[in-house]
C-alpha cells in the first residue's frame, strides 16, 4: 500500500497595499440649484395670506361667540317698563319703553335712562320729549298703578314694575288742550320748542302763542316780533329780512293777515315754523 504525503506549497501573500503609481477615482459632485429669490417670496406671501385669513376668522368666530353670549345675558335679565300717556291733553304722546332693571334704579332713574325727560332744579319734571306744559299742568307718575306722592322719586324700581308718566290739572276737570309745536328749522334748532295750553271756548291762536311765554308780539298783536328757545330766556330771536315765520292749525297754513284770530277746537295743534321767505 503506498503512502500518500501531501505537499504543502506556500502561496505568495496578496500584496495589500495601493500601487503608488495607480490615481485615486475622483469624486462626482452634484451641483444643486436654489429657487428663484421671486419665487421664495410669492410662496413668503402666499403663506402671510393664509395666516392673516386664519387668524381673521378665529377672531370673528370669538367674537360672534361674545355677541352670541351677551345677547343671551341681554335677554334674560329682568326689565321694567315705561309709560308715557299724554292723555287728552297731549293725544300724540304715548308710547312705551321697556328697559333692563338694575338694582340701584330709582323712578328717577328710570325717568332719566329713558332719554325723554328732563327734571328742573327743583327735583320736579320739567318735560318730556322737549314738551313743556301750561303752568296749569303738571307731569305725575304712578308705581304699578299707585300715585307716587310729592314727587318722591327715590322710591326702588323692581323687575316687572310698570312707571306710568300722564298728565294731571289740579283743579281743572280734565278738559283737553291746545298744543302750540315750534321749529327754527336746521340753522336755528335751538328755538325747537312745544308748550301745551289748556282748552277754553274762544281760545285763538294768538292766545296760545302769548300764554306759552315763548313768543312776544308787536304792540297791536298783529304780527310775531320774537320768539325765545325758552320761557325763561333773557332773549328772543328776530327774524331776517328773508325770513318768516309761518303758522299751521293741524299741518294747515293759515292766513298772514287773519290766521292769529283763528279761533281754536279741543286738541288742534298750532306750528310756528320760521322758514326762508
Amino acid at each position: 500500500m503506498k503512502k500518500i504525503v501531501f505537499k504543502q506549497e506556500h502561496l505568495p501573500e496578496a500584496d495589500t497595499r495601493l500601487d503608488s503609481g495607480r490615481k485615486e477615482p475622483k469624486l462626482m459632485r452634484t451641483k444643486i440649484r436654489l429657487p428663484d429669490q421671486r419665487i421664495l417670496l410669492f410662496a413668503l406671501a402666499v403663506l402671510l395670506v393664509v395666516a392673516a385669513a386664519a387668524t381673521a376668522l378665529l377672531v370673528r368666530h370669538q367674537d360672534s361667540g361674545t355677541a352670541a353670549g351677551s345677547d343671551t345675558e341681554a335677554g334674560s335679565g329682568q326689565n321694567f317698563r315705561l309709560v308715557v300717556d299724554g292723555g287728552i291733553y297731549m293725544p300724540n304722546e304715548n308710547r312705551s319703553l321697556v328697559s333692563v332693571y338694575r338694582t340701584e334704579d330709582t323712578i328717577r332713574d328710570a325717568l332719566e335712562r329713558s332719554g325723554i325727560v328732563q327734571f328742573d332744579n327743583y327735583g320736579h319734571i320739567a318735560s318730556v320729549d322737549d314738551t313743556e306744559l301750561h303752568s296749569e299742568l303738571v307731569w305725575a307718575v304712578k308705581q304699578n298703578g299707585k300715585a307716587v306722592a310729592n314727587n318722591n322719586y327715590s322710591l326702588r324700581v323692581q323687575p316687572g314694575d310698570e312707571i306710568l308718566l300722564y298728565i294731571e290739572a289740579p283743579g281743572n276737570e280734565g278738559e283737553p288742550v291746545n298744543t302750540l309745536l315750534i321749529s327754527g328749522g336746521d340753522e336755528h334748532a335751538g328755538l325747537g320748542g312745544s308748550y301745551a295750553h289748556p282748552y277754553k271756548e274762544g281760545t285763538m291762536v294768538r292766545d296760545v302763542l302769548k300764554a306759552s311765554g315763548l313768543v312776544t308780539m308787536s304792540e297791536n298783536d298783529r304780527a310775531i316780533r320774537l320768539v325765545k328757545p325758552s320761557p325763561d330766556a333773557q332773549e328772543g330771536y328776530m327774524t331776517k329780512p328773508q325770513e318768516r315765520w309761518v303758522l299751521k292749525v293741524n299741518g294747515k297754513e293759515l292766513n298772514p293777515d287773519r290766521g292769529l284770530d283763528m279761533q281754536l277746537q279741543p286738541g288742534d295743534y298750532v306750528e310756528l315754523t320760521l322758514e326762508k321767505s
